[in-house]
């Protein structure tokens, strides 16, 4: 019995013990992730004939600055402010003149956090003015990609020229050269405010401001309105029962807050006090989330368009005879290439080439096939106009023959026939898609073999034969060669079978050799291609009808290019309209899509960007607004009536 007591008395003890420890929050309590909050500020926010040199913003805890480039000043001073913290408070010593009846905006954007945890505050503004009133005009709008059509915040200054800066400037190199009067960033939906402007006109940009100096540099992304746009009038504040209690104890509160900023005391924490209340919304000093934000009223449509000065970057033989051009930027479609003989003596070797998808590469053959130097001039519209001398590198070729001979020890190296033609059917072939094959490099012409020797019989029409492996049954279909109209001079590049087969059924196809000749005589081998054509049960089918009853009566449909995207935005497939009626977008995975259209202006086949040197807006972009959901083996329809432009 003695043994079951004490085993009780520990059992009781272990269940305190745990009840305990269920008790409360851990050691420390729960983690701070609440921002600072302003408790006021001396001398008092919206102060008039403002002659001070610093200002004191009081909170609720320690903070530090986090970020100096945070803080923003409208109109800009020549010298910066300096930050410093006393007690509980941020002290801000104003080290430049200030100018005489001006208002005078100090916005601290995600500047200050509090000490111990780094909670930042999102924003916070103090205003006051060296006349007799406070500047109360303000522009509001939203900062989006101009293509995405998603907000933007990262990194982007929204600024405003007044209009008397404009007269003082040259042209448009203002937003380069000179800082903007007012200034502003956006929240994390990429709305702005600029408040507590003078009464005119301004000049207003968003930029892509990397580093930070408040003016358009190269390369930069730039959004701006095609006129001057006027502020108006700040809406007024809500009249609140608190706020009109904190303004009858403002002096008492200001000087108690006030001394205990001059005298922090490390054991008693200051009294929640407001310098200059932060309910008072009339001069906008207040954080705010935004959710209280106003609608926005301007939209800058942000872009970038970079200009880059065009130069080889990369020139080089990948092998004899075929050599490689990287250039900075897209050759136009007029570029010129030329070969330059060594003497006067010599003539020209014959080039074939082409650029890649990009437009960035230039691919280039010799009719040579042996050759291993050359003198090459390369000149386009863009600016371009190079002599290059290519010499392929004895180095490099000699180490790849010691590396492959070293592989076959005593034994003579064979000889490798080159590949001519090469398959691009993969394992799963789509059922409604080409049998594609590719050249290695420019197919000249069909053998003699295979040409045909009267107008009826063509020995390509019969060249391949398809084994059906599901019975066994063979047949015969044709391959033809397909020319490339972008090399110079225009040669094939691609070839293609010429069979419709089954879906669902699988087939193998043997491609025999000496069909087609490339520019160095080299003759296609045989090829054997064994592949299965998937289940056309497999695909869907959206059908969107485009409506032109919005654009309004004797408006043009514009020219448009209309993109079908998966669910990160990346375009599927594309169609370019010219008029109202059925889009199709035929043999789609099941999925989720959207839909955008591009409005193609200049009619290049792509989307442009804006460029504010010409003063030219990016191409606007519509949106669906729908999300499609489409399933395998289903038919979507949908209709899209395009607003008016």
């Amino acid at each position: 019995m003695k043994k079951i007591a004490i085993a009780l008395i520990i059992f009781s003890a272990a269940c305190g013990l745990l009840s305990c420890a269920k008790q409360g929050f851990p050691s420390g309590g729960p983690k701070d992730e609440t921002p600072p909050v302003v408790q006021g500020t001396e001398p008092p926010n919206g102060t008039l004939n403002f002659n001070a040199k610093e200002f004191v913003i009081l909170f609720d805890e320690y903070v530090t600055m986090k970020d100096v480039s945070g803080v923003l000043v409208s109109p800009t001073m020549g010298k910066k402010a300096e930050f410093g913290t006393k007690g509980h408070g941020l002290v801000v010593k104003i080290k430049d003149t200030l100018q005489p009846s001006t208002t005078y905006l100090f916005q601290f954007k995600n500047a200050i956090a509090d000490f111990n945890e780094g909670n930042l505050l999102p924003s916070f503004e103090y205003v006051f003015s060296t006349g007799g009133s406070i500047d109360s005009m303000t522009l509001r709008g939203q900062v989006v990609d101009a293509f995405s059509q998603k907000p933007l915040s990262e990194n982007i200054t929204v600024a405003a020229w007044a209009e008397s800066q404009l007269a003082d400037s040259v042209g448009d190199s203002i937003v380069a050269k000179v800082q903007p009067m007012y200034m502003t960033r956006p929240d994390k939906e990429g709305r702005f405010e600029l408040n507590h402007l003078r009464e005119g006109r301004y000049l207003l940009l968003a930029i892509e401001d990397g580093d930070k100096n408040m003016r358009l540099g190269k390369d930069e992304a730039v959004a701006f309105l095609d006129t001057l746009v006027t502020a108006v009038k700040m809406p007024a504040p809500p009249d609140t029962t608190a706020a009109d209690s904190a303004r009858r104890d403002s002096t008492k509160v200001a000087t108690a807050a006030a001394d205990s900023v001059r005298h922090p005391s490390a054991t008693t924490p200051p009294a929640p006090a407001n310098l200059s209340t932060p309910t008072d919304s009339a001069l906008h000093a207040a954080s705010r989330t935004a959710d209280s934000l106003p609608k926005s009223s301007l939209t800058l449509l942000m872009s970038q368009t970079k200009k880059t000065a065009q130069r080889i970057t990369k020139s080089s033989f990948t092998q004899r005879g075929r050599i490689e051009i990287a250039t900075a930027a897209p050759l136009s479609k007029h570029y010129k290439l030329r070969h330059l003989p060594a003497d006067s003596a010599s003539q020209p070797v014959q080039l074939w080439h082409t650029t890649n998808s990009k437009g960035d590469t230039l691919h280039v053959w010799v009719a040579d096939k042996e050759c291993d130097s050359l003198r090459l001039v390369l000149s386009d519209t863009t600016g371009l106009h190079d002599t290059l001398n290519l010499q392929m590198k004895r180095s490099a070729v000699s180490n790849r023959s010691k590396q492959t001979k070293s592989k076959i020890p005593n034994a003579r190296m064979p000889k490798v026939k080159p590949s001519v033609m090469v398959s691009r059917v993969a394992a799963q072939h789509p059922y409604f898609d080409t049998l594609w094959l590719r050249f290695v490099n420019p197919a000249a012409g069909v053998c003699s073999a295979w040409r045909p020797v009267d107008s009826v019989s063509r020995p390509l029409d019969t060249a391949v034969q398809v084994l059906a492996l599901k019975d066994s049954s063979t047949t015969r279909c044709g391959i033809r060669m397909l020319a490339d109209s972008t090399m110079a001079p225009a040669v094939g590049m691609k070839a293609y079978i010429a069979f419709d087969g089954k879906a669902g059924e699988k087939y193998q196809f043997k491609v025999p050799a000496g069909l087609f000749y490339d520019i160095w005589n080299n003759v296609s081998d045989s090829l054997t291609i064994a592949t299965e054509y998937t289940k056309s049960e497999s695909y869907g089918n959206i059908a969107l009808t485009l409506i032109a009853d919005s654009l309004g009566e004797g408006r043009p449909f514009p020219r448009l290019i209309v993109q079908l995207t998966n669910e990160k935005g990346e375009t599927v497939k594309e169609l370019t309209v010219t008029q109202p009626g059925k889009c199709p977008f035929p043999h789609l995975k099941g999925g989720k899509y959207g839909v955008r259209a591009i409005v193609d202006s200049d009619g290049n086949g792509a989307w442009t960007p804006g460029d504010w040197w010409q003063r030219r807006q990016p191409e606007r972009v519509l949106t669906f607004g729908k999300t499609l959901e489409l399933r395998e083996n289903w038919d979507m329809e949908e209709k899209w009536a395009i607003p008016a432009l």
